[in-house]
Order: structure tokens, then sequence, then C-alpha cells
């Protein structure tokens, strides 16, 4: 069953990937109809082989639909990552523009402003998109911090920083000592809960400040 999506719906869609690998092993392709992202309906098919018949076209019931090649996966996660690079606080109409540009022109848009020498938007653009609690990337990412531990779990706890932030016990131990401790910082949603899960699992309170992908997006949360 082909399900039709939105914008909106499509750029979540990529979103709840945990990164470019977690792309490319949920979509297949991306189909659309014609017209302006805004609004045109996509088609993310879970793989290749629904993504095209035997002879590599769009199949024919989802042509039936008006849906027609449109791009890669990991393209299209690449043009959504240097729109909010150069504009971390883009909207819903700047990523449909960014997308139609690259469609029309096969070039990234260049949005005006942005840190030439870089390519990305200004430290004062960056720091107003953190504290509006929207992430670097496309996909969800978490900060950690130690907040305590209990008496006897001293070690422990500085054997999982020791580990995280590759540095002999001994600086972990006094890191543990000074909390609350950044252990982990913008990182994938997998590797966030496996950090956390360890930490957790000898009884240490570890706080999650999760950043959304989009503002339009409620903040992540971990289990």
């Amino acid at each position: 069953m082909i399900e039709l999506l939105d914008l909106r719906q499509t750029l979540q869609a990529f979103a709840a990937c945990n990164d470019n690998y977690g792309v490319s092993r949920s979509f297949g392709w991306v189909h659309a109809t014609d017209g302006d992202p805004m609004q045109a309906r996509f088609w993310l098919p879970p793989d290749e082989d629904a993504a095209f018949d035997d002879d590599g076209e769009v199949p024919t019931e989802a042509r039936a639909l008006g849906l027609h090649e449109y791009l890669e996966p990991g393209t299209f996660a690449g043009v959504l990552f240097v729109q909010k690079r150069q504009r971390p606080l883009s909207t819903l109409a700047e990523y449909a523009k960014a997308l139609e540009h690259y469609c029309k022109y096969d070039a990234f848009l260049e949005v005006k402003g942005v840190d030439e020498a870089l390519g990305e938007a200004t430290a004062a653009d960056r720091l107003a998109a953190r504290y509006a609690g929207v992430g670097a990337d496309i996909f969800m990412s978490f900060d950690l911090w130690l907040l305590a531990y209990a008496d006897d779990q001293l070690k422990a706890a500085a054997q999982c920083v020791a580990r995280l932030h590759e540095v002999p016990v001994g600086e972990a131990l006094a890191r543990c000592r000074a909390l609350p401790l950044l252990v982990g910082e913008a990182l994938d949603r997998n590797r966030a809960q496996a950090i956390k899960d360890d930490f957790e699992a000898i009884g240490a309170t570890v706080q999650v400040h999760g950043f959304k992908p989009f503002p339009w997006m409620d903040a992540p949360a971990l289990r």
C-alpha cells in the first residue's frame, strides 16, 4: 500500500532515523507528485525493490497517483542538512524552497548572510537554535549529564567516564567528584540510549537534554 505524505510528514520521517545510515536502511527512494513541495505529496518506499518495477520505472500504482522519481534518500537528506547548516531555524517553507532549487538546478541553495568561509550559519544563529532546543543535524540529538551516583559506586562511575572520555581512571575520578559532568554531547539516539543505560545500571542519575531536528517538533526523549 502506498502511503502519501505531505512535506512536513516526510521531513519528520527522515528526522525519525537515527543517522544517515538509518536513512539508507529505511527508504529505497523518494517519489513525489509534481509542483511546489509545499503542496506536493511524497512516497517513501521502504527499499528499491518497492520503489521501482522490473524495468527500473516507478510502479504503475504509484504513477496512477501522480508520483514520479524525485530524489535519492541520501540526496534528499543532504539538501535538508545543507539548508539547516546555513539556517538552523529554517521554516518548512524554506526547506521546500531548498528542495525545489536543488531539483531545478542540481545545486544546493545558498542562503544569504551565512559565514561564507565555513558555509554555515553565524555563531549567533547557531546559539539561537540551541536555545530554541534545535540541534545541529536533521536527526534528534542528546546531551547527557551525570548528576549523581551512590557513594559506593564512585569507582564504577569513574570507569564509565574513563571509557567514554578516553582518559585514565584517576582523571575520571576527579571529574566524577566535580558533578554535574557532561558525559556526552550531540549524541545520536542509539548512542545516547546506550550510555544512559550503562550509567543507570550502576544506579547513577543521568539528565538527558534532547534537541529536536526541526523547530516545529517536540523535544525528543530517551526511554
